[in-house]
């Protein structure tokens, strides 16, 4: 005869385990509602932030290693598409979607020499430099706002030396520092309304955070600590981004180099 605590014991384990098979059914069910095929058929290289913006929200929703995968690759072929662009901001997203500690690293020093081209500008050239760590902090925040999720940038704006920082490019902002705070307390999960200029400049000052003008040693050995120094080859970045032949089209489940597949 089972005792009355070995049979509580059991039945807790069988809630638990339900309520797990229960919880993955629901987020893969969220997945599925998603039309993400037709919008992955509706990309064209003639407008490769709609790739990244994708990227944004299938890493968002994503539950498993190959939805990760395909949001990884929507970062990779906006890189490679717009280097100068997009390139930084896809490397900083793709540091975010790796277990791996080295690769992230690796990720961030390419970002930080993608985002050269983006950042040339007297406007934004005599910008406050910060640390790796702090700039991917404030590109999550910025790209979980763009998705919806507010947290992240709620604890941004909630530190008051992070929200100097950010004050520093109240002018670039879309709607300035102020109205950003303000963003960060919405409790509805919707995606803000930003026209492709406004969702361009927040990716420039997600790159421009890295660097201004390339990195530098002081920043390598910030980004490496104790670990042997990043071998970053410049010729070779676009294959950090995406590793192997472009293909921009998505049809027929799979990505070709074609619009007719």
């Amino acid at each position: 005869m089972k005792s009355p605590l070995k049979t509580f014991g059991l039945s807790i384990l069988v809630v638990l385990s339900f309520g797990v098979l229960a919880a993955e059914s629901m987020a893969t069910s969220a997945w599925a509602a998603k039309d993400w095929t037709s919008r992955l058929s509706a990309l064209d290289p003639a407008r490769p932030l709609e790739y990244f913006e994708l990227g944004e929200e299938m890493a968002d929703a994503a539950t498993t290693d190959q939805q990760r995968a395909i949001a990884r690759r929507l970062f990779g072929i906006a890189g490679r598409i717009d280097p100068e662009g997009l390139g930084g901001s896809a490397a900083l997203a793709l540091a975010t979607l790796t277990t791996d500690v080295r690769a992230a690293d690796r990720l961030r020093a390419a970002a930080a020499m993608l985002g050269d081209g983006i950042t040339r500008s007297g406007a934004t050239r005599n910008r406050t430099r910060v640390d790796a760590l702090t700039a991917l902090e404030i590109s999550e925040a910025f790209g979980g706002f763009r998705t919806g999720r507010t947290s992240k940038l709620r604890q941004l704006v909630d530190d008051p030396i992070r929200l100097r920082l950010l004050k520093t490019w109240d002018d670039s902002l879309p709607g300035g520092v102020k109205w950003l705070a303000e963003q960060s307390r919405r409790s509805a999960r919707s995606r803000p309304d930003l026209d492709e200029d406004e969702v361009l400049a927040m990716l420039r000052i997600e790159a421009g955070l890295l660097q201004g003008d390339q990195l530098t040693w002081s920043s390598m050995l910030d980004l490496d600590g104790d670990e042997p120094l990043l071998e970053i080859r410049v010729d070779r970045i676009d294959e950090m981004l995406l590793d192997g032949e472009l293909l921009p089209y998505w049809r027929g489940g799979q990505w070709t180099a074609t619009p007719r597949g």
